[in-house]
């Protein structure tokens, strides 16, 4: 079996047909979970890892996206054959001389030039006859501070999934969603996999410009210590992200201060300080475009390094 170590996050996944069938994000349990940036309906994909064959610069697979029914993740590029070309809807102005006869005429043209002109005609027209439009255009100004307010994104980047009850050493039970990352950790904690190991949040994304958590992500983090206290030789880190909106150097103290604040929501819950650390990650390693409000909302999130168990 491939070492999972060597699978990281941003590598490229290809098929056993050399495809591209996605980009990964991280390591959940026995599958890959792929990035949302090359799905075309939106949510997360996973590939197991049994199916992977080898590792190098890229992943590899030993079957196609197809056989994984991962159908329509990869794009197919239509293929050119020979020296064809598309042929033109228009007649040729000049045809070419036929047995030294001369070219005949190409009555086409005249028709198809007095068309567009007729076209421009009624556009001027039109926009002569509309009223004047006074109303203020809207334009982009420059923020005259770190961090200005932009379209709330939703809670969470994935669908709801239903809850399963997950015991854990010393009896206790916690609620976690399938797929989710308490339900991977523990899945984790709870095996001989080696240690280090990261996981992503799925739903521990933090509004633009603050550290605080949000209200309805409080359950999850609760869940989380309740795991981490189950698994008292568990040592892991806590890594803060931002996306590009202001400085690097405001990011990168930014992606600090949320990655402190997992960590004491985590000690306030029985944690001990000296098994949870926190790093910043800031604007860095996006895994998702900071060109759309909805991918800066994924770039705000929270990882967990699993340092030792």
């Amino acid at each position: 079996m491939v070492e999972t170590s060597q699978i990281r996050p941003h590598m490229e996944v290809l098929g056993s047909d050399g495809a591209h069938v996605g980009t990964v994000d991280h390591i959940e349990g026995d599958r890959i979970k792929l990035a949302r940036r090359d799905s075309p309906d939106g949510d997360h994909h996973y590939v197991p890892l049994s199916a992977v064959a080898r590792v190098d610069a890229h992943v590899h697979l030993d079957r196609t996206a197809a056989a994984l029914g991962l159908v329509g993740v990869a794009t197919a590029t239509a293929a050119t054959t020979g020296d064809a070309t598309a042929a033109s809807p228009l007649p040729p102005v000049k045809n070419r001389a036929v047995e030294g006869s001369a070219p005949r005429r190409n009555f086409y043209l005249p028709w198809i030039v007095g068309l567009v002109g007729l076209v421009l005609l009624l556009l001027l027209l039109t926009k002569a006859c509309s009223p004047d439009r006074t109303e203020p255009v809207a334009s982009d100004t420059a923020m005259t501070a770190p961090y200005a307010a932009e379209p709330a994104a939703p809670a969470t980047g994935t669908a709801a999934l239903p809850v399963e009850q997950v015991t854990l050493p010393g009896g206790r039970t916690i609620s976690a969603e399938p797929n989710s990352l308490n339900y991977a950790l523990q899945a984790y904690l709870a095996s001989n996999a080696p240690a280090p190991r990261t996981f992503t949040f799925d739903k521990l994304n933090f509004d633009i410009g603050s550290a605080a958590i949000r209200a309805q992500d409080q359950a999850n983090v609760d869940a989380l210590a309740e795991i981490l206290n189950a698994y008292p030789e568990a040592r892991a880190q806590v890594v803060g992200y931002t996306d590009t909106t202001g400085t690097g150097r405001g990011n990168a103290e930014l992606g600090q201060q949320r990655g402190e604040a997992v960590a004491q929501a985590l000690i306030a819950k029985g944690v001990d300080r000296s098994r949870i650390a926190a790093a910043s990650g800031g604007e860095n390693a996006p895994v998702d475009t900071n060109a759309t409000a909805q991918g800066r909302f994924e770039n705000r999130r929270t990882e967990l390094i699993v340092i030792a168990k």
